[in-house]
């Protein structure tokens, strides 16, 4: 389910600049009243034909990375600078950089995409200085990403703790302390190899391990 879609969105951010620094704003210019969303990646798939079977070998899928068409209108009417800049600012990166679309400046988005304007960015206008850009985003993957989520901090108190481990058959068996940094200090006078011997009994053991 899309919780915020690219054609019913006012503003976008691209490369850490809002598009409101521009006064550009986010239009739809379907003719139709219905405006059209990219779902999903285009995908391809991959097969092999051999002479004399008609039903090809399946091999795999793959999916091409997400691309998609928008319209950036100008609010008021622009000069020779603003355009220059606006352009830089779309158009002129050698990576791909963050994008989103909001209806909320200053609200987190609900999806991020990683892309780069491709094909034949153009701009229309009625000869006055007024119009929109026709521009076309490339994505790095198939997908959209969600933004990184932070939990609340939460204060640590730290203090030592003891474990009684108790042999039930025996009492009281070993005793384990935890230090303030959280490590586990061991009984020193533990069992070894050397404490046991082949001819030993069941009940002799058993006073080892204690």
């Amino acid at each position: 389910m899309f919780k915020i879609t690219i054609r019913d969105s006012l503003y976008f951010s691209y490369a850490g600049r809002v598009s409101a620094e521009f006064d550009i704003l986010n239009v739809s210019l379907s003719s139709g009243g219905m405006a059209e969303e990219p779902l999903v990646a285009s995908r391809e798939i991959h097969e092999v034909s051999i002479k004399g079977r008609d039903q090809p070998y399946f091999q795999s899928i793959e999916k091409d990375p997400l691309r998609f068409n928008v319209s950036f209108a100008f609010k008021n009417h622009w000069d020779s600078q603003k355009l220059r800049e606006v352009t830089r600012w779309l158009t002129e990166h050698d990576y791909y950089q963050e994008l989103y679309f909001t209806n909320d400046i200053g609200r987190d988005p609900e999806r991020i995409y990683y892309a780069l304007v491709i094909d034949d960015p153009t701009l229309v206008h009625n000869g006055l200085s007024q119009g929109y850009l026709n521009l076309t985003f490339r994505c790095d993957s198939p997908y959209a990403y969600a933004p990184t989520r932070t939990s609340q901090l939460y204060k640590w108190d730290k203090s030592s703790h003891m474990n009684t481990i108790t042999n039930f058959s025996q009492g009281e068996k070993l005793s384990l302390i935890s230090d303030t940094d959280g490590g586990l200090i061991l009984n020193p006078q533990r069992t070894k190899w050397s404490d046991f011997s082949y001819d030993m009994k069941w009940t002799e053991l058993d006073q080892l391990l204690i």
